[in-house]
């Protein structure tokens, strides 16, 4: 039978939107290491095992932090665009970033006897569900600790909305600063602040920042009819002169911009205001140019994504030139956790567990329009299938979530209540925009059945499967085009697999060094009984 309904289904596999290999289900987004403009977490917090990753294996070890630097009169620690990864940039042990690992490179400054002060771009986030502001408010918290002077706002902060920005806003702590962003369409509200100069062992810093007009309009699209949004973004050439010149009236030694635009539009406001020393700009690729550009005498640098990298900025008074940088990979032998990071990790976790947040936030209907039903119920005709599945690591991937790699059981972080973790490490939900299937798993006590990564991940979700066949068992008689349509819906080839499926989870993030040949072996399962 090759009806719309069966063509329907095929167009779903064809898409991406069934999955296979008992990694992921259902996905409509492309695959690959996760990308800023995903509308999929953000943040990716998980660390869970995932064997055979050797990215730092064949590399060089890194050289020597700061070589050659003498003391600076201030050093200026850059980040942004993390885009929610509070660690390392997926689940493998030897990749980059993280906060802890920030927190340890201001730890060796800091023992050198460096002035420090730091700030960041902003795009802290990725999503703006309920788990977003929680990770938000804990990365606060974080920022706060490592003792940061200003955090100005990408369009993911943004769209949080001004009411839950006004209500986490610190301003004698972590000032939110942003010239050209006005809330509720009142300045003296004081968020964010136009600008704000700090002082570290008599070297005064002035520090603005702006939202550039392409990221604004992410945010608030030009065609946006409403009268009086609860955030204007006004053009930043024109908010920029009152913010320098309330700067210049304070006599800083720097003057530093947080340019959330585009590489092109910074470049455009270090010519128009030369006065600016240093300009941490957006729009870099995750693993930026590690050099400097210089726009007249202004620096222009930019960080990457993901966290994965922090700029030093050092001020050499009287030295020409007065500004020494190096973009430093947060890697992980140069670079160890820190027991502080670690207990807002802790924290943040429960409080994901404490809001039932896997279960709670929206949930999607498959597109599909069947149900699942467990691996059990699978297992029940498909018994070699079932046993093989049981013996490989997917069976195992919820329980990693609550033990980790070999080796972290004593002070592993249980992430068995991170939708964002859990996308991957149970059945039933869309791997990329971390969002729950309708009828897939809500949490361990209310769908044991659903724990790991089960047959549906890879086939679909089965109970029409499972009801058409039933069905016919009991009547015996010819297939039927029902029948027909849902065996043929949950059969998928290797090829598909590997051109569509299990890089869902086995992505850049989460498996740098997958190869389908060879973990294919490790889970095939071609019986039929």
């Amino acid at each position: 039978m090759e009806g719309s309904e069966l063509m329907s289904m095929r167009l779903l596999v064809n898409a991406g939107l069934v999955t296979f290999c008992g990694v992921a289900l259902t996905v409509m987004g492309l695959w690959g290491c996760r990308k800023a403009d995903d509308p999929s977490p953000g943040l990716q917090t998980s660390t869970a095992p995932a064997e055979g990753d050797n990215s730092s294996a064949k590399a060089p070890p890194p050289k020597p932090l700061l070589e050659g630097w003498t003391k600076p009169a201030v050093a200026l620690l850059l980040s942004g665009e993390q885009h929610g990864y509070l660690e390392p940039c997926g689940c493998t042990e030897n990749q980059s970033g993280g906060l802890s690992r920030r927190f340890d490179l201001f730890r060796q400054l800091e023992e050198k006897g460096w002035p420090l002060a730091a700030v960041d771009l902003g795009g802290t986030l990725k999503r703006s569900r309920r788990q977003s502001r929680i990770k938000f408010e804990t990365l606060l918290t974080a920022l706060k600790d490592l003792g940061y002077d200003a955090l100005a706002f990408g369009p993911e902060e943004l769209r949080l909305g001004a009411e839950n920005l006004l209500a986490l806003h610190l301003p004698e702590e972590l000032p939110f600063v942003g010239s050209n962003i006005i809330f509720f369409g009142s300045p003296e509200l004081g968020t964010p602040i136009t600008h704000r100069v700090v002082e570290v062992e008599g070297t005064k810093i002035g520090i603005t920042a702006v939202l550039g007009q392409s990221y604004a309009d992410e945010v608030l699209p030009r065609s946006s009819s409403e009268t009086d949004p609860p955030i204007q973004v006004t053009d930043p050439a024109e908010a920029l002169p009152k913010a320098l010149e309330a700067l210049e009236a304070e006599k800083p030694d720097l003057i530093v911009l947080l340019s959330h635009a585009k590489l092109s539009e910074s470049k455009a406001l270090a010519e128009k205001f030369p006065q600016i020393d240093l300009i941490l700009s957006a729009g870099a690729p995750e693993d930026p140019d590690s050099k400097p550009e210089m726009i007249g005498k202004t620096m222009l640098v930019t960080v990457g994504g993901k966290g994965k990298y922090t700029g030093v900025v050092g001020y050499y008074p009287g030295s020409e030139p007065p500004l020494r940088y190096e973009l430093v990979n947060l890697d992980n032998i140069r670079f160890q956790d820190s027991p502080r990071m670690r207990a807002h990790m802790k924290f943040y976790q429960e409080r994901l567990r404490d809001e039932r947040i896997a279960e709670t936030e929206a949930a999607i209907q498959h597109p599909s329009g069947a149900e699942f039903v467990g691996a059990a119920k699978c297992g029940e005709c498909h018994t070699k299938a079932y046993n093989k599945w049981k013996s490989t690591k997917h069976a195992q991937a919820f329980e990693s979530l609550k033990v980790g790699r070999k080796g972290q059981e004593a002070d592993w972080i249980e992430r068995t209540h991170d939708a964002e973790c859990l996308a991957c490490h149970v059945t039933g939900w869309h791997p990329q925009e971390v969002l729950r299937f309708t009828t897939g798993y809500e949490s361990e006590s209310k769908s044991p059945h659903l724990l790991g990564q089960q047959c549906e991940n890879c086939h679909g979700p089965g109970s029409r499967h499972v009801e058409e066949e039933e069905l016919w068992k009991k009547n015996r008689g010819p297939l039927g085009a029902e029948l027909v349509k849902w065996r043929k819906a949950v059969h998928l080839d290797p090829q598909m697999a590997k051109d569509r499926v299990c890089y869902q989870c086995h992505d850049l993030d989460n498996s740098p060094n997958f190869e389908f040949d060879k973990y294919w072996k490790e889970v095939v399962h071609p019986w039929r009984d």
